[in-house]
This record gives structure tokens, sequence and C-alpha cells, in this order.
């Protein structure tokens, strides 16, 4: 075992609940945990701050390079992200830099320096990684592979729900269709391409609501010693 405990990779598709069952499970065991898509927003937010061109691989890589990020755990297990000193907060989730974010994500040096800063955050473990590639490329060593997967209908009215009770109206079959074109683009790219890492223990969560999958994660990792 690392110096702080284990290494625990969460990957899977979009609206399976990652975050909200990684943080609690961070949570209980004493963990830190960590959003790695956080990253990719902030190198995001900095290319829209200084007008860089999305699509300019050159010009990204060397802003990720310069980069410089500091994680500061809180009481609710997230790893408080600094990126150059400067807490960017409700800023990483502003329209423009999600629009931003998945165009420099593809850049493959672009991702490689993002995923050496990963490593470096977690490589004495006690830490729970979000992602979509964690297991598959950030950390293939994890103590614990676990991908996360949910039907696109289910995970499409999960967003529904979600949308109304903050006041929306959605239409189903647009976010369906939504969650189907992402699930694609993420799957069928050729930087880290997203798919169960070797050795993962798949979590189907359509027929289970998030204490449940909390409890199952949690009896699953306690056969590694956490």
């Amino acid at each position: 075992m690392r110096k702080n405990g284990l290494v625990i990779a969460i990957d899977g598709t979009a609206g399976t609940g990652k975050s909200s069952v990684g943080k609690a499970v961070a949570q209980k065991l004493g963990y830190g945990f960590l959003s790695t898509g956080e990253l990719y927003r902030a190198l995001a937010y900095k290319v829209f701050e200084k007008q860089i061109v999305p699509e300019d691989g050159t010009a990204v890589l060397a802003l990720a390079k310069e980069l410089s990020f500091t994680f500061v755990r809180q009481p609710d297990a997230v790893l408080k992200m600094y990126v150059d000193g400067e807490y960017l907060g409700t800023k990483l989730h502003l329209e423009e830099v999600g629009n931003v974010a998945s165009k420099v994500s593809t850049h493959k040096e672009a991702r490689a320096v993002l995923t050496e800063k990963m490593r470096e955050a977690g490589k004495d473990g006690g830490i729970i990684m979000e992602g979509r590639d964690i297991g598959t490329v950030v950390f293939p060593d994890a103590d614990v592979k676990i991908y996360m997967s949910a039907s696109a209908e289910e995970r499409a009215n999960r967003r529904v729900k979600q949308l109304r009770e903050a006041g929306e109206n959605p239409d189903y079959n647009h976010i369906l269709s939504l969650i189907k074109e992402r699930d694609y683009r993420d799957s069928h790219r050729a930087a880290s391409p997203l798919k169960p890492a070797e050795g993962a223990i798949i979590v189907d969560t359509s027929l289970l609501n998030l204490e449940q999958v909390i409890s199952l994660v949690l009896e699953k990792i306690s056969h590694y010693g956490a």
C-alpha cells in the first residue's frame, strides 16, 4: 500500500453518478476525492482567458506545461484545486469553458501533460480519482478500478429530473440524443477512449439508487484492505 492508502480509480460514462459516489466513498474512507475533469476545465478556462484558439495544439500544449496545480483536502473529501495559486471555483463551469474543454481535451500531448499532473496528485494514495481514463491511462496500476455504467435511457431520465427540479422544461428525446452522442464521442476518440480498464469492477447503476451504489462500491473496496 502507498503512504496514504489506496489509489481508487472510478471511470464510466457521463451521468452515472461517479462524482457523487466517489465523494461519498472518499468521505467514508477518510480519503481525498478528485474529479479530473476539473483539470481539463482549468486548462480550458486559461485558454479562453488568454484568447488562444482551442484547436491550436501547440499553443494549448505550451499553456498546459505552464499551469501549476495545488490541491487542499476539504471536510467533504473534495480536493480543492488552485491553478497558479488561484481558486477558480464557478468560473470552471461557465458554458463557454465547457465548450472549450471538449476541444482542448482532444489534444493528445496536452492530455499527457495533465495526466502527469494527476499522477503527481495521487502518487501517495489515499485518493479516489474520477474521470474517463483513470484506470486505463492515468493510474493503470490503481489498487482498485471501478467502471460505472447505466443505460442511456436511465441517464436521460435522471438528467431530465435534475433539470426539472432546477425549474427547466427539458425535452427527454433531445437529452437522450445528446447522451448517446457524448458516449460515442468518448468511446471513439483517438486519445484515451472511454472503456473499462483491465480488471475493473463493473457497477451498473441503472436499477440502483445512490445509497445502494455507495454501499456496493464500499463493499467491493473492502476486499482490497481499505
